[in-house]
């Protein structure tokens, strides 16, 4: 569902996202050329570009993408309380755009790709706040990373949660699948990790702190089945250290794991004491089909 405005332009020839920008006051110039980039306003029934000279006469017609997804969050939920809700992020699904316009414009959430972010502003839980800044997100997963998330539903909240995340008094547990089989039962991983040239997330000795602790849960016909807890939150963190150790993660295709349908890593747990009433929290993750059915794959070599 879109909000349509149809304008004919009258006047002397002006740029387009200039003319738009200044008709919709409420959008930044920024959200407007990105709107017209992803074909949300014609001239003329034509995509064009942010610098079309316009003039008189001519057609502007501008939809405005509206709060909807084709997701519904109580299919997401694992937990709805006051303060925050906990809800399991799919494989294959950004958290947020790409793009940080939406940040401040709530309405470009919408205009690309369905994210968890448009999904939670989309169908907004009760008692949760929209002026909290990044729709409530206080941590991430990759795109190709299923698993837990917790996302505040007040500004206030959402700072008692950072807080928490940055002194690392937020515990996970991820399980992932390993190519090769990792020698040791469980161990830690202690190696920075930065961007390199090129922009990759490498392990690198000018790299910020990451550790990461270890426990093979089982290993069969040259795969581990292994649980993660990462002690820091490095991006990539446990990609890299997995790669680093020599049994990179399967699917892994950026670091050079095996062939899959997806990214075998899912945070399956998260544990911390609220913020405010001191009481222990923990959450998990079943385990997706998906991930289950990849393991029985490879350890029966099919």
């Amino acid at each position: 569902m879109t909000d349509k405005k149809t304008i004919v332009f009258e006047g002397y020839s002006r740029r387009l996202d200039i003319f738009v920008a200044d008709t919709l006051e409420t959008l930044s110039r920024s959200l407007v050329q990105k709107l017209i980039k992803d074909g949300h306003v014609t001239v003329n029934g034509k995509k064009v570009k942010p610098s079309w000279p316009l003039t008189e006469g001519e057609t502007v017609v501008i939809e405005l993408p509206q709060a909807t997804s084709n997701i519904q969050l109580k299919d997401l939920m694992l937990f709805d309380g006051k303060d925050f809700f906990a809800l399991i992020k799919p494989a294959g699904m950004l958290v947020h755009p790409q793009s940080p316009i939406w940040e401040e414009h709530l309405e470009a959430a919408f205009s690309a790709e369905e994210t968890l972010a448009s999904i939670i502003l989309a169908n907004p839980p009760k008692g949760y706040d929209v002026s909290t800044p990044r729709a409530g997100l206080v941590h991430r997963l990759d795109r190709e990373t299923s698993g837990v998330m917790i996302v505040a539903k007040t500004p206030e909240f959402q700072a008692e949660m950072v807080s928490l995340f940055a002194n690392r008094e937020v515990h996970k547990t991820y399980h992932a699948i390993a190519c090769g089989e990792v020698p040791d039962d469980e161990g830690t991983i202690d190696v920075p990790i930065g961007r390199v040239a090129g922009g990759k997330i490498k392990a690198s000795d000018v790299g910020r702190e990451a550790v990461t602790d270890y426990k093979v849960l089982e290993r069969k016909n040259g795969f581990t089945y292994i649980e993660l807890y990462p002690k820091t939150g490095r991006t990539n963190q446990l990609r890299v250290h997995l790669n680093w150790l020599g049994y990179p993660v399967l699917g892994d295709w950026l670091y050079k794991g095996a062939t899959a349908d997806r990214l075998m890593l899912h945070a399956r747990r998260i544990e911390f004491k609220h913020p405010i009433t001191g009481k222990k929290l923990k959450f998990e993750a079943p385990v997706p089909q998906d991930f289950l059915d990849a393991w029985e794959r490879v350890t029966k070599g099919k």
